[in-house]
């Protein structure tokens, strides 16, 4: 990559950087093209000239969230540390997440038919699934996952509780409570339905 190649993409880069401070803020749709120009300290036309149209960066832009995100996951399940620590950190990040972007990424990552949906079965899918399968092998090493359960066993219920939250009518009717229903599922999922009083996480994620 010579000079001017370098020099479009760290453009393009801190466009997106922009674009994605002011959605999270407020939202994809209320943010105008001129916004991001103007954040980004560029004009218009050549944010229009990196990416066509504002679809087209709500696009890259959310390419390059799910490529940040999948990053820090992997440092995260890397790094020194506890099995379950790891797992509730990421959790509960992707439940932080989805409350942002005045919920709108929710829907843009439930929709089957959509962008991302399409870029994330295209890219990311299977980096995403190997990522889960390291950290789940490691728990079985520090004794939190039996070991007989298979890797295709724990892919498939990840799977069925995706499609389960991605489909529920009452979830994706209750907006402003969303945050906090996807908090509790997570801790369903991370704990178990029976509070046996010795955690505190439960508490404190209330």
């Amino acid at each position: 990559m010579n000079g001017f190649e370098r020099r479009k993409e760290r453009k393009k880069e801190s466009i997106i950087r922009a674009a994605l401070e002011l959605f999270a803020q407020y939202g994809f749709k209320k943010v105008s093209v001129s916004d991001i120009a103007q954040k980004a300290d560029v004009s218009p036309v050549t944010v229009y000239n990196h990416f066509i149209s504002k679809e087209g960066l709500i696009k890259a832009t959310l390419i390059f969230l799910g490529t940040e995100m999948l990053n820090k996951y992997r440092e995260i399940i890397r790094s020194e540390g506890d099995f379950a620590e790891k797992l509730e950190t990421i959790v509960f990040d992707k439940v932080g997440m989805a409350s942002q972007f005045s919920g709108e990424l929710r829907s843009m990552i439930i929709d089957e038919t959509g962008e991302y949906q399409q870029y994330f079965n295209e890219v990311l899918a299977n980096d995403i699934m190997l990522a889960t399968l390291e950290l789940f092998d490691e728990g079985k090493k520090q004794g939190y996952i039996s070991r007989y359960i298979s890797n295709e066993a724990i892919i498939t219920y990840l799977e069925i509780l995706r499609a389960g939250i991605a489909s529920s009518r009452m979830l994706n009717a209750a907006k402003e409570a969303y945050p906090r229903l996807v908090t509790e599922l997570n801790q369903l999922f991370l704990y178990g339905l029976v509070d046996t009083g010795d955690r505190p996480e439960l508490k404190n994620k209330s």
